[in-house]
């Protein structure tokens, strides 16, 4: 290894506003070959730093050089991104993974042979054809690391690039990237929940970086047994959904109360059905109905995969109140504070865009708002992907409250060890299918 493979960012700060800081003046190598993670509770500015490491953003002042460059660092230095839908750019999945070496202007041969040894790699082949816009998060998330994989670059960052896999394919990808570390490819992984073992672990506090050490498990959260003062009950009655010619769900009956667990492989269908569950996708045939009546929008709180979707006021504690207004809820602005200080969503954040946030903190937001309008059943796609370790926490007491109270709640996950000792019942989901439903987790 020459002297300059590395990675170095030498007394690096960054603001966004000119007057606070994300980044403190920080210093970092990573070597040829070398893991690291990082570590950090949202909003630490994680990923402000992966975009500076690839050259996605100038440091405010101080240098980031890549193999002893300063230009041109995103060909050096992949990155997958913690919302895939944020570098997906072309329509077909093949199309999508090839982009990259064809943009690095190597012969069409080379982009072809790359593309597919990533496809392969990334056990996804089987989707090649398909539309990138019709896959579920974790496909998306497979796609994105394949796309960064075919351009071999010398350094990978991956930003929460698992968060949304189930445990097979987080173990799968966890392989991939250990046999890329192995032919000398820096990697650096920033995650709640990493899944390569490090050989260094690095933590951000408050902008600045410091030594630190690998997650220990958080002790799971302890329901304590209670009578719910009412029951609401969320069904859905032989439901169907086809896109295209594709079926995402067949036939699939449940009645739901309590806290459920939706579980299943990536692709199984679980988003599909929390959209119709909640009356925002229609489906092709079956009912869903809340306490007997037939679900409208509105009716049932959805906390959608990626936070983004669903936020759009200029301040969080506008967006936070907007579903208390719509229900008629009195005292729409203290509901969206209660709602906000039960997620961990700090006043100092509340007169702030919520498009400033981190990824971490946005979904606090959008938990946030589905919980404040108090609808009689939640449906909330992948809630802690993202969330560090006391946001799990706070979220797993605010749902097991609700519950509590009666509301049925719905958490799709793909750790439903996480929430073992919260559930009241799990539904595990394969190729749209009902697979199977357990009295408990």
């Amino acid at each position: 290894m020459r002297r300059w493979d590395m990675i170095e960012l030498r007394d690096v700060c960054f603001s966004f506003d000119g007057e606070s800081s994300v980044l403190d003046h920080v210093s970092l190598t990573v070597g040829a070959g070398e893991r690291v993670l990082l570590l950090g509770s949202n909003g630490s500015g994680k990923s402000t730093l992966a975009r500076l490491l690839n050259g996605s953003l100038p440091p405010s002042s101080g240098t980031v050089s890549v193999d002893g460059a300063v230009d041109g660092l995103a060909r050096l230095v992949g990155y997958v991104r913690q919302d895939p839908r944020n570098q997906l750019v072309s329509a077909v999945v093949s199309d999508e993974v090839a982009f990259g070496p064809r943009n690095l202007g190597l012969p069409r041969e080379e982009v072809v042979a790359r593309a597919d040894e990533a496809l392969d790699a990334c056990g996804i082949s089987r989707l090649r054809d398909r539309m990138t816009s019709e896959l579920s998060g974790g496909q998306q998330q497979l796609v994105a690391l394949a796309g960064v994989l075919a351009m071999r670059p010398r350094y990978l960052v991956l930003d929460e690039a698992t968060s949304m896999l189930d445990k097979a394919t987080r173990a799968h990808v966890a392989r991939v990237v250990d046999e890329v570390a192995a032919r000398g490819v820096g990697v650096i992984e920033i995650s709640h929940k990493p899944v390569l073992r490090p050989d260094r672990v690095l933590a951000m506090r408050g902008g600045r970086l410091t030594e630190g050490e690998l997650p220990r498990e958080a002790p799971a959260y302890s329901r304590q047994p209670c009578t719910p003062r009412s029951n609401h009950t969320l069904r859905g009655s032989k439901l169907t959904a086809v896109y295209g010619s594709r079926p995402a769900l067949s036939d699939v009956s449940l009645e739901l109360r309590g806290l459920t667990l939706v579980t299943g492989p990536s692709g199984a269908g679980k988003s599909t059905l929390a959209r119709v569950l909640a009356g925002v996708l229609a489906q092709d045939s079956g009912e869903v109905t809340l306490d007997g009546r037939a679900v409208r929008p509105g009716d049932v709180g959805l906390a959608f995969q990626r936070p983004e979707d669903q936020l759009f006021c200029d301040t969080v504690l506008e967006d936070i109140a907007y579903g208390p207004r719509m229900r008629g809820v009195p005292d729409a602005l203290g509901a969206a504070r209660d709602a906000a200080g039960a997620i961990g969503v700090g006043e100092d954040l509340l007169d702030r865009s919520p498009f400033e946030l981190s990824g971490g903190q946005m979904r606090r937001v959008a938990l946030a708002g589905v919980v404040a309008g108090r609808p009689g059943a939640y449906v909330l796609d992948e809630p802690t992907a993202g969330l560090d370790a006391d946001g799990v926490r706070e979220l797993q007491a605010l749902l097991c409250r609700l519950a509590d109270e009666g509301a049925a709640v719905v958490v799709i996950t793909h750790d439903p060890e996480e929430w073992a000792s919260c559930a009241d019942s799990l539904v595990r989901l394969r190729d749209g299918r009902v697979e199977g439903v357990g009295e408990h987790a």
